[in-house]
């Protein structure tokens, strides 16, 4: 639960097109990356997705915290200068599996239908031949 957010310092980068920013929380346990990104957003009106929390620190027995955090321009200087993580590879790649298996049972699911109706429809020709 981050409570309170100081901007101590801002520091603009032109060479990775991003500003670099040193914050001051306070919380009452130390905040994850993500909730802090998210409070950052919040706060300054800033995209999440051009926020890259680079270090959270703070000492022993105290509520306050020390943020380096970097705001890139746009997305595509994001993507030049940000490498991804070993856990964001492997989390993209599950995803895109995850939407390939879901695509391929629902083309599988399509084609049982399909196969169901054209067998009723014969049991139904077959019946009418009969009589």
């Amino acid at each position: 639960m981050i409570t309170e957010i100081k901007k101590i310092s801002e520091k603009e980068n032109p060479l990775f097109s991003r500003k670099e920013f040193h914050f001051e929380i306070k919380s009452s346990v130390t905040p994850s990356h993500e909730e802090l990104k998210q409070v950052l957003s919040e706060k300054f009106s800033l995209n999440p997705s051009l926020i890259r929390t680079q270090k959270i620190s703070g000492k022993y027995g105290t509520t306050v915290f020390d943020a380096d955090v970097h705001v890139y321009s746009s997305k595509k200087e994001f993507d030049r200068v940000v490498k991804k993580t070993k856990q964001e590879k492997e989390k993209e790649k599950k995803a895109l599996e995850e939407k390939l298996n879901s695509e391929a049972e629902a083309k599988k699911a399509a084609k049982e239908a399909k196969k169901a109706e054209s067998e009723k429809s014969t049991e139904v020709k077959d019946k009418e031949e009969a009589l």
